[in-house]
């Protein structure tokens, strides 16, 4: 559960830097990390597909790893040679995530309310707030690639921040509720 509980801590630390930097330099921002993520499917991609040649038949081919590498590769090439268009795709991705996000974030909320918090309420509209903000990604309102790619940055140091706060209410009310005596189920036991 430690482990767990870092690794929450980590990922909404990244979440924070990563929105400001893009909140930072919205002009860069949405190329580059398709550029970055094209280069990288693309490398993976031709690692699997020459490995795959490579390998002597004798072992048996591995089709799926074949099938695999030139997924990667033809995808990692659309966000090379179309950066905007996938651009668009990916904010479609990020405001599904966000969505999915933050109804886990309202799972949280739920458990502070039942843990008795009396302040559960401004989890439970951080979580809303962030349902909302990706409804608003996924449906793409803005067709400028620096507006999306600022609210992406937004929506990525919401999540930060929303998490942090989150998992710092849940542990302090652990805390008491564990001073109080034991409990049968843990509130961070997210399903």
């Amino acid at each position: 559960m430690k482990r767990f509980k870092l690794s929450f801590l980590a990922a909404s630390i990244l979440y924070v830097i990563l929105g400001g930097l893009l909140l930072a330099w919205p002009g860069i921002g949405g190329i580059a990390l398709c550029q970055i993520l094209g280069t990288a499917l693309l490398l993976y991609g031709l690692v699997d597909i020459i490995a795959f040649l490579l390998r002597d038949r004798a072992v048996g081919g591995f089709y799926l790893e074949l099938f695999f590498g030139i997924i990667a590769a033809v995808v990692g090439l659309s966000f090379l040679l179309r950066p905007l268009a996938m651009f668009q795709v990916l904010s479609m991705a990020v405001g599904l995530y966000v969505i999915v996000d933050a109804l886990v974030a309202l799972s949280r909320a739920v458990s502070l309310c039942r843990y008795g918090y009396r302040l559960w309420w401004v989890s439970l509209l951080l979580s809303l707030l962030g349902i909302a903000l990706g409804v608003v990604l996924f449906r793409k309102p803005f067709a400028a690639a620096e507006m999306v790619t600022m609210l992406i940055g937004g929506a990525f140091l919401f999540l930060g921040i929303s998490d942090l706060w989150s998992l710092w209410k849940l542990s302090r009310v652990m805390k008491l509720l564990r001073d109080a005596g034991p409990i049968d189920e843990d509130p961070l036991d997210i399903q």
